[in-house]
């Protein structure tokens, strides 16, 4: 496995999650990545993890050590007897589909959204198999010319469930939130779109608490290369207020443990599947736009455009977020745990970890049986 960094993202927790479960199946993984605060989830799990500065402080790819980074992916591929190089993101993409290409060794990337250059995609179509995350991706994938395998994201639901009133309350006094307030969270990592939709979200909550909701709590969850920025704007609103209701809990691994305190969740991708299977109500907003309350009769069109981070019907406006927000806090208790329940009921019909990890494993074994062939065809 082939990742820039070990951050915590959607793209690196669900590497982490699809690492575990392969490990669990028999396969031998290792990691090749820039340390960051996933490095000692990965080194519980028992694999090897080698660190490789692919990208700088920035995030920006290392250019000028590609040479010396393709070198030792080289060197490990041969000493540690890979069979198969599986990479997730463009800069540390770029060198793995080199090294893999190099030693004739089955290269596989996973198109995780729609924001690769054509360039990129066009080293794809001609070098590697594809696998991608939504059928939206998939359709961009198609346009350009790329057969891809649609294997969507997984989540274990043992990691991520819904905890007890008692262990709520608990963690509610213990991060400083008041039992009773309505506590809406946003996750994501804060760089580009994302970050954006951060911004708007605190502009609309902290309308709706100095109107009509004075005990409203936001609860903000990642990092990224925009923090610094979300948390000036932060501490900003604070200051505009009472009482502080915006809490910045940056980069968190207990993930679990916040979207229980919460009683609405705003986010996208992995995020949304995470939530949904903790049994929050889940408002979608992602890079492309607006999908807003996840109801039952949605789910088909909500995964077909991966929660608005693919594609979406509508754009965000802080006008429509304050709607759905409004619509979650004060939707009917029995209604809440109708909808609730039937959204993990769909995550765990549709994305367990172990389902999506086994069509995974379906397209590894086409891979290698393609190699086999190969070798035999060379041979006669």
């Amino acid at each position: 496995m082939v990742l820039d960094q070990l951050n915590i993202g959607g793209t690196e927790t669900y590497t982490l999650s699809l690492t575990r479960e392969l490990l669990r199946k028999g396969a031998s993984v290792l990691i090749a990545a820039k340390k960051g605060k996933l490095l000692e989830p990965f080194l519980g799990l028992g694999c090897p993890v080698y660190e490789i500065d692919f990208v700088g402080d920035d995030y920006e790819r290392d250019e000028a050590n590609r040479s010396a980074h393709m070198a030792m992916l080289q060197s490990i591929i041969r000493t540690e007897k890979i069979d198969l190089v599986h990479a997730h993101q463009v800069p540390s993409g770029i060198v793995a589909l080199e090294a893999a290409r190099t030693l004739r060794v089955p290269f596989l990337f996973t198109v995780h959204g729609t924001y690769y250059d054509p360039a990129f995609l066009s080293v794809l179509r001609r070098s590697a198999t594809v696998t991608c995350v939504s059928p939206a991706v998939l359709r961009m994938l198609q346009n350009a010319g790329i057969q891809a395998f649609v294997v969507p994201n997984g989540v274990d639901p043992s990691e991520y469930h819904p905890l007890d009133t008692a262990y709520r309350s608990y963690l509610r006094r213990k991060l400083g939130l008041p039992q009773q307030a309505p506590v809406v969270m946003y996750a994501s990592r804060l760089s580009w779109e994302k970050a954006d939709i951060c911004e708007e979200t605190i502009h609309a909550l902290t309308l709706m608490k100095q109107t009509d909701y004075p005990d409203l709590q936001l609860l903000i969850v990642g990092g990224g290369k925009k923090q610094d920025e979300i948390q000036q704007i932060v501490e900003s609103k604070n200051e505009q207020t009472q009482s502080p209701f915006i809490h910045y809990a940056g980069e968190i691994l207990n993930m679990n443990a916040y979207y229980s305190i919460s009683d609405c969740v705003i986010g996208t991708g992995r995020i949304s599947l995470e939530a949904m299977s903790c049994e929050r109500p889940l408002i979608a907003v992602g890079s492309k736009g607006f999908c807003g309350l996840v109801k039952p009769q949605r789910y088909e069109q909500i995964w077909n455009c991966w929660f608005g981070d693919h594609d979406a019907d509508l754009p965000l406006t802080q006008t429509l977020l304050t709607e759905h927000v409004r619509k979650a806090l004060h939707e009917d208790r029995t209604d809440i745990v109708r909808n609730v329940r039937s959204g993990r009921s769909f995550v765990i019909d549709r994305f367990h970890i172990s389902q999506t990890t086994d069509k995974l494993i379906d397209v590894y074994a086409h891979m290698l049986k393609s190699r086999k062939d190969a070798r035999i065809s060379d041979l006669s």
